[in-house]
């Protein structure tokens, strides 16, 4: 056993002890096999255990005594006590089946949302291809993406947004599309944004970037600094994009954000150089989705950022270009760690931000790594619920990790988003069967 571990007697913990208990997860109640006990319940319900001994790290402990400088409380020997024991453990049990229950629901919930983004992206890529050739059908089409998205939004008052595992690949534009589009969804509604509003933003959202279409790709997919010329040509794509929604039959709201999306509040965009008072509000919120999604998926990853520092950038150093109410609500509702990013936790355990719990920024859910289960079966940990005493201590760079953890949360190099509602009823996917 490693020096800095200890065996000690169950009736020997105190508060302030980092412990691991040799148990499987299902057959205790705590989020995680490795903590620091915080308080008197949570020594009830480890003797509850009936465990004779827990392993004690001093290191990540708040107190200094060895175990053998630590003098054990009378251990309760009255047959009414341990019938409160037996009730106690009972209990734990029960509340690990329901805790159990809860994570099954979480990966179906999270099965499904990764079933929709991948439609929906498949749907936002029929859309640039067919807008010009079938312009009416197409329009058809995105009014029915927006629209089934706009309902998360409309019908739900508990809505989360989840990081989408989904491999990048040579189709990241339709990608980026999408996320600048649930992004932007996403802030107009916590904006209190009408019905109206909202899907209209998501509508210039999908067509923002259209004027792409007549960017050379060896421009559009350069990862080396363009050259005056390629920049001067790249900063075209506005004009473009309003001369291709025109011909589409985009709306004039729509052709106004097309042209506006890389103009700034303090002026320094482009392609005219405007001010805040000149841009509409959907342009203020599709600006400031754009760039969050830029920052996190570069044409270049080598330069990418995580979703913390991306949000950090933008709000820290760069909060002059963006309306100050949207960023606002950006960082409330993505929060201070978005979906994404590697955390520490004030556990020591590392893991990977899965969801945003809105209108908790510091409390997302997290999926923890834990070598003593596996990463099909890895604990997603509700910092807003279960974990109330756990918190996040920060961030972490992906390149950080040692490989046995980055492999097992799995960061992507690219970062998509898609939203569900917690109070509809989970579907999808097959799930594990229950340990024993």
């Amino acid at each position: 056993m490693s020096d800095d571990i200890q065996l000690i007697a169950i009736d020997k913990v105190r508060i302030g002890m980092f412990v691991k208990l040799d148990l499987s997860w299902f057959e205790h109640s705590f989020p995680m096999s490795s903590f620091k006990i915080t308080n008197q319940q949570q020594i009830n319900d480890l003797l509850a255990l009936k465990l004779k001994h827990v392993r004690y790290i001093p290191s990540k402990s708040d107190m200094a005594q060895s175990a053998k400088e630590l003098t054990s409380p009378p251990v309760p020997e009255t047959a009414e006590a341990k019938e409160q024991q037996i009730k106690v453990y009972d209990s734990i049990i029960e509340a690990k089946h329901a805790r159990y229950e809860k994570l099954m629901k979480q990966r179906a919930e999270i099965a499904m949302c990764e079933e929709k983004f991948v439609h929906a992206a498949t749907v936002v890529k029929g859309i640039n291809k067919l807008i010009f050739s079938r312009p009416k059908e197409t329009l058809a089409e995105a009014n029915k993406l927006v629209d089934s998205i706009a309902e998360i939004f409309l019908n739900a008052n508990d809505t989360v947004m989840h990081l989408i595992q989904q491999a990048g690949n040579n189709e990241d534009v339709y990608f980026h599309t999408l996320n600048v589009s649930v992004l932007a969804m996403m802030l107009a509604s916590e904006m209190k944004c009408n019905e109206s509003q909202i899907k209209e933003i998501g509508i210039a959202a999908l067509f923002h970037d259209i004027g792409k279409v007549n960017v050379p790709d060896k421009i559009l997919t350069k990862t080396e600094p363009l050259t005056k010329p390629e920049q001067n040509f790249f900063e075209l794509h506005p004009q473009y994009g309003i001369e291709v929604g025109r011909k589409a039959g985009l709306s004039p709201s729509t052709l106004e954000v097309i042209a506006n999306h890389h103009e700034l509040m303090d002026g320094s965009g482009y392609p005219q150089r405007l001010n805040g008072n000149a841009l509409s509000l959907a342009t203020r919120i599709i600006t400031v989705a754009n760039v969050y999604d830029n920052l996190c998926n570069p044409v270049d990853l080598r330069t990418a950022l995580t979703p913390h520092e991306a949000l950090s950038v933008m709000y820290a150093h760069k909060r002059g270009q963006f309306d100050p109410a949207v960023m606002a609500t950006m960082v409330k509702s993505l929060g201070v760690y978005p979906p994404g990013t590697i955390v520490k936790l004030s556990n020591e355990v590392i893991g990977l931000v899965m969801n945003v719990n809105i209108g908790k920024p510091l409390r997302p859910c997290v999926l923890v790594y834990d070598s003593e289960i596996p990463k099909e079966s890895a604990i997603i940990l509700d910092l807003s619920d279960e974990a109330k005493d756990v918190n996040i201590s920060g961030s972490i760079r992906p390149g950080l990790l040692p490989r046995t953890i980055f492999e097992y949360l799995n960061p992507r190099k690219h970062v998509n988003y898609y939203f569900e509602s917690k109070n509809k009823p989970a579907a999808g996917g097959a799930l594990p069967s229950k340990p024993q």
